[in-house]
Protein backbone atom coordinates (compact mmCIF):
# COMPACT_ATOMS: atom_id res chain seq x y z
CA UNK A 1 0.00 0.00 0.00
CA UNK A 2 2.93 2.33 0.72
CA UNK A 3 4.15 1.96 -2.85
CA UNK A 4 0.69 2.60 -4.28
CA UNK A 5 0.38 5.81 -2.27
CA UNK A 6 3.86 6.93 -3.31
CA UNK A 7 3.15 6.27 -6.97
CA UNK A 8 -0.09 8.21 -6.78
CA UNK A 9 1.40 11.20 -5.01
CA UNK A 10 4.44 11.36 -7.24
CA UNK A 11 2.52 11.17 -10.48
CA UNK A 12 0.12 13.80 -9.21
CA UNK A 13 2.90 16.24 -8.36
CA UNK A 14 5.92 15.84 -10.64
CA UNK A 15 4.64 16.12 -14.16
CA UNK A 16 6.94 18.39 -16.19
CA UNK A 17 5.04 19.67 -19.19
CA UNK A 18 2.42 22.29 -19.93
CA UNK A 19 -0.18 20.23 -18.11
CA UNK A 20 -1.72 21.82 -15.05
CA UNK A 21 -3.20 18.63 -13.66
CA UNK A 22 -3.14 14.87 -13.90
CA UNK A 23 -5.69 12.29 -12.75
CA UNK A 24 -4.45 8.76 -12.01
CA UNK A 25 -6.67 5.68 -11.78
CA UNK A 26 -6.72 1.87 -12.08
CA UNK A 27 -3.29 1.39 -10.46
CA UNK A 28 -2.12 -2.19 -11.05
CA UNK A 29 0.53 -3.57 -8.67
CA UNK A 30 -0.03 -7.23 -9.55
CA UNK A 31 3.49 -7.49 -11.04
CA UNK A 32 5.24 -5.47 -8.29
CA UNK A 33 7.83 -3.93 -8.34
CA UNK A 34 6.77 -3.22 -11.95
CA UNK A 35 3.59 -1.17 -11.73
CA UNK A 36 1.23 0.39 -14.21
CA UNK A 37 -1.73 2.76 -14.16
CA UNK A 38 -3.96 4.83 -16.38
CA UNK A 39 -4.05 8.63 -16.31
CA UNK A 40 -5.52 11.72 -17.88
CA UNK A 41 -3.38 14.87 -18.24
CA UNK A 42 -4.75 18.35 -18.87
CA UNK A 43 -3.03 21.56 -19.99
CA UNK A 44 -3.59 25.06 -18.63
CA UNK A 45 -6.79 25.48 -20.67
CA UNK A 46 -8.29 22.19 -19.47
CA UNK A 47 -7.62 20.45 -22.78
CA UNK A 48 -6.51 16.83 -22.58
CA UNK A 49 -2.76 16.43 -23.17
CA UNK A 50 -0.84 13.40 -24.44
CA UNK A 51 2.62 13.49 -22.78
CA UNK A 52 5.49 11.20 -23.71
CA UNK A 53 7.64 9.34 -21.19
CA UNK A 54 10.38 11.97 -21.62
CA UNK A 55 7.97 14.66 -20.37
CA UNK A 56 7.26 12.86 -17.10
CA UNK A 57 9.40 12.14 -14.05
CA UNK A 58 8.56 9.87 -11.14
CA UNK A 59 10.11 9.72 -7.68
CA UNK A 60 9.49 7.56 -4.63
CA UNK A 61 10.59 9.02 -1.30
CA UNK A 62 12.79 11.42 -3.27
CA UNK A 63 14.45 8.68 -5.33
CA UNK A 64 13.99 8.70 -9.13
CA UNK A 65 12.11 5.74 -10.58
CA UNK A 66 12.18 4.56 -14.18
CA UNK A 67 9.12 5.12 -16.34
CA UNK A 68 9.47 2.32 -18.87
CA UNK A 69 6.75 3.43 -21.26
CA UNK A 70 3.81 5.78 -21.71
CA UNK A 71 1.12 5.07 -24.29
CA UNK A 72 -1.39 7.77 -25.19
CA UNK A 73 -3.82 6.52 -27.83
CA UNK A 74 -5.63 9.04 -29.99
CA UNK A 75 -8.96 10.00 -28.43
CA UNK A 76 -12.13 8.73 -30.01
CA UNK A 77 -14.49 11.21 -31.59
CA UNK A 78 -16.89 12.61 -28.95
CA UNK A 79 -20.43 11.28 -28.88
CA UNK A 80 -23.61 12.73 -27.40
CA UNK A 81 -24.29 11.43 -23.87
CA UNK A 82 -27.13 11.43 -21.38
CA UNK A 83 -25.40 11.77 -18.01
CA UNK A 84 -26.89 11.52 -14.53
CA UNK A 85 -24.88 13.11 -11.71
CA UNK A 86 -25.88 11.33 -8.50
CA UNK A 87 -24.56 12.85 -5.28
CA UNK A 88 -24.63 11.50 -1.72
CA UNK A 89 -26.30 14.07 0.57
CA UNK A 90 -26.07 12.05 3.79
CA UNK A 91 -25.17 13.89 6.98
CA UNK A 92 -21.46 13.03 6.74
CA UNK A 93 -21.20 15.14 3.59
CA UNK A 94 -21.31 18.25 5.79
CA UNK A 95 -17.75 17.47 6.95
CA UNK A 96 -14.59 16.07 5.33
CA UNK A 97 -10.97 15.08 5.87
CA UNK A 98 -9.67 18.41 4.60
CA UNK A 99 -10.72 21.99 5.15
CA UNK A 100 -13.50 21.76 2.56
CA UNK A 101 -16.76 19.97 3.43
CA UNK A 102 -17.45 17.02 1.18
CA UNK A 103 -20.67 18.56 -0.10
CA UNK A 104 -18.63 21.50 -1.42
CA UNK A 105 -16.19 19.09 -3.11
CA UNK A 106 -19.16 17.36 -4.72
CA UNK A 107 -20.65 20.64 -5.91
CA UNK A 108 -17.30 21.77 -7.35
CA UNK A 109 -16.90 18.45 -9.16
CA UNK A 110 -20.43 18.54 -10.56
CA UNK A 111 -19.91 22.17 -11.58
CA UNK A 112 -16.81 21.13 -13.55
CA UNK A 113 -18.81 18.40 -15.31
CA UNK A 114 -21.67 20.74 -16.18
CA UNK A 115 -19.38 23.51 -17.40
CA UNK A 116 -17.51 20.95 -19.52
CA UNK A 117 -20.60 19.65 -21.31
CA UNK A 118 -20.18 20.36 -25.01
CA UNK A 119 -22.80 22.59 -26.55
CA UNK A 120 -25.30 20.64 -28.61
CA UNK A 121 -27.02 17.34 -27.96
CA UNK A 122 -25.45 16.05 -24.72
CA UNK A 123 -27.91 16.25 -21.84
CA UNK A 124 -27.49 15.97 -18.07
CA UNK A 125 -29.67 15.32 -15.02
CA UNK A 126 -28.94 15.85 -11.32
CA UNK A 127 -30.11 13.55 -8.51
CA UNK A 128 -29.11 13.01 -4.90
CA UNK A 129 -29.72 10.42 -2.19
CA UNK A 130 -29.53 9.72 1.53
CA UNK A 131 -32.27 7.46 2.94
CA UNK A 132 -34.43 8.69 0.06
CA UNK A 133 -33.70 9.91 -3.45
CA UNK A 134 -34.34 13.29 -5.04
CA UNK A 135 -34.56 14.61 -8.59
CA UNK A 136 -33.18 18.15 -8.64
CA UNK A 137 -33.10 18.53 -12.43
CA UNK A 138 -34.30 16.16 -15.15
CA UNK A 139 -32.39 15.82 -18.41
CA UNK A 140 -31.61 19.18 -19.98
CA UNK A 141 -28.97 20.84 -22.14
CA UNK A 142 -29.41 24.10 -20.19
CA UNK A 143 -26.33 24.55 -18.04
CA UNK A 144 -27.84 27.42 -16.04
CA UNK A 145 -30.70 25.19 -14.89
CA UNK A 146 -28.28 22.46 -13.83
CA UNK A 147 -26.04 24.90 -11.96
CA UNK A 148 -29.03 26.42 -10.19
CA UNK A 149 -30.25 22.97 -9.13
CA UNK A 150 -26.77 22.15 -7.81
CA UNK A 151 -26.98 24.96 -5.23
CA UNK A 152 -29.97 23.27 -3.55
CA UNK A 153 -28.04 20.22 -2.33
CA UNK A 154 -27.93 19.99 1.48
CA UNK A 155 -26.59 17.11 3.62
CA UNK A 156 -28.88 15.10 5.93
CA UNK A 157 -29.77 11.48 6.65
CA UNK A 158 -28.07 8.14 6.03
CA UNK A 159 -26.44 6.37 3.07
CA UNK A 160 -28.43 3.89 0.98
CA UNK A 161 -26.87 2.87 -2.35
CA UNK A 162 -30.01 0.99 -3.49
CA UNK A 163 -32.01 4.19 -3.08
CA UNK A 164 -29.33 6.12 -4.97
CA UNK A 165 -29.28 3.66 -7.87
CA UNK A 166 -32.44 1.60 -8.12
CA UNK A 167 -35.50 2.79 -6.31
CA UNK A 168 -38.26 5.10 -7.57
CA UNK A 169 -38.76 7.90 -8.06
CA UNK A 170 -35.28 9.33 -8.52
CA UNK A 171 -32.76 6.48 -8.39
CA UNK A 172 -30.12 7.22 -11.00
CA UNK A 173 -31.05 4.13 -13.03
CA UNK A 174 -34.69 5.22 -12.95
CA UNK A 175 -33.66 8.53 -14.52
CA UNK A 176 -31.01 7.22 -16.93
CA UNK A 177 -33.51 5.01 -18.76
CA UNK A 178 -35.11 8.21 -20.12
CA UNK A 179 -31.83 9.33 -21.69
CA UNK A 180 -31.82 9.86 -25.45
CA UNK A 181 -28.12 9.17 -26.03
CA UNK A 182 -25.26 7.11 -24.58
CA UNK A 183 -26.19 6.69 -20.91
CA UNK A 184 -23.68 7.52 -18.18
CA UNK A 185 -24.04 7.72 -14.39
CA UNK A 186 -21.48 9.43 -12.16
CA UNK A 187 -22.16 8.24 -8.60
CA UNK A 188 -20.44 10.09 -5.74
CA UNK A 189 -20.40 9.12 -2.06
CA UNK A 190 -18.33 9.66 1.07
CA UNK A 191 -19.59 6.71 3.10
CA UNK A 192 -20.17 3.01 3.24
CA UNK A 193 -23.83 2.06 2.73
CA UNK A 194 -25.95 1.54 5.84
CA UNK A 195 -27.49 -1.52 4.12
CA UNK A 196 -25.89 -4.10 1.85
CA UNK A 197 -26.77 -2.97 -1.68
CA UNK A 198 -28.30 -5.25 -4.27
CA UNK A 199 -25.20 -5.13 -6.45
CA UNK A 200 -26.39 -7.76 -8.91
CA UNK A 201 -29.64 -5.90 -9.59
CA UNK A 202 -27.81 -2.59 -10.02
CA UNK A 203 -25.37 -4.13 -12.51
CA UNK A 204 -28.16 -5.94 -14.38
CA UNK A 205 -30.23 -2.76 -14.73
CA UNK A 206 -27.22 -0.74 -15.93
CA UNK A 207 -26.22 -3.43 -18.43
CA UNK A 208 -29.78 -3.72 -19.72
CA UNK A 209 -29.70 0.03 -20.43
CA UNK A 210 -26.13 -0.10 -21.78
CA UNK A 211 -25.38 2.49 -19.10
CA UNK A 212 -21.82 3.06 -17.90
CA UNK A 213 -21.34 3.80 -14.17
CA UNK A 214 -18.43 5.83 -12.83
CA UNK A 215 -17.94 5.82 -9.04
CA UNK A 216 -16.17 8.52 -7.02
CA UNK A 217 -15.53 8.32 -3.27
CA UNK A 218 -14.49 11.24 -1.09
CA UNK A 219 -11.95 10.69 1.68
CA UNK A 220 -12.19 6.89 1.67
CA UNK A 221 -11.26 3.84 -0.42
CA UNK A 222 -13.82 2.87 -3.02
CA UNK A 223 -16.02 0.04 -1.64
CA UNK A 224 -15.80 -3.21 -3.56
CA UNK A 225 -19.48 -2.98 -4.51
CA UNK A 226 -18.86 0.31 -6.34
CA UNK A 227 -15.75 -1.10 -7.99
CA UNK A 228 -17.76 -4.08 -9.22
CA UNK A 229 -20.58 -1.89 -10.52
CA UNK A 230 -18.15 0.39 -12.35
CA UNK A 231 -16.00 -2.33 -13.90
CA UNK A 232 -18.92 -4.54 -14.95
CA UNK A 233 -20.70 -1.65 -16.67
CA UNK A 234 -17.62 -0.43 -18.55
CA UNK A 235 -16.97 2.54 -16.26
CA UNK A 236 -14.15 3.45 -13.88
CA UNK A 237 -13.79 4.22 -10.18
CA UNK A 238 -11.84 6.89 -8.30
CA UNK A 239 -11.16 6.97 -4.57
CA UNK A 240 -9.75 8.99 -1.65
CA UNK A 241 -10.59 12.36 -3.21
CA UNK A 242 -10.01 15.06 -0.57
CA UNK A 243 -9.43 18.36 -2.39
CA UNK A 244 -11.38 20.51 -4.82
CA UNK A 245 -8.76 20.22 -7.62
CA UNK A 246 -8.78 16.42 -7.32
CA UNK A 247 -12.59 16.34 -7.45
CA UNK A 248 -12.69 18.64 -10.48
CA UNK A 249 -9.99 16.65 -12.27
CA UNK A 250 -11.78 13.35 -11.73
CA UNK A 251 -15.00 14.72 -13.21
Amino acid sequence: MKHLAALFLCLMSVIHMNAQSIALFNVDASNFPVMKAKFYAFDATGKQARPSASELTLTENGKPRVITSVTCPLPAAPIAISSVLTIDVSGSMSSGLGSTPNIDLAKAAANAWIQGLPAGLSECALTSFDNSNYLHQDFTTDKSRLLSALTTLSPDGGTNYDVGFLQPLAGSLQISQRGKYKRVIVFLSDGMPNFTPNTAAIIASAQQQNCMVFAVTLGMPCPQVLKDISVQTGGQWFENVTTTPEAENVY
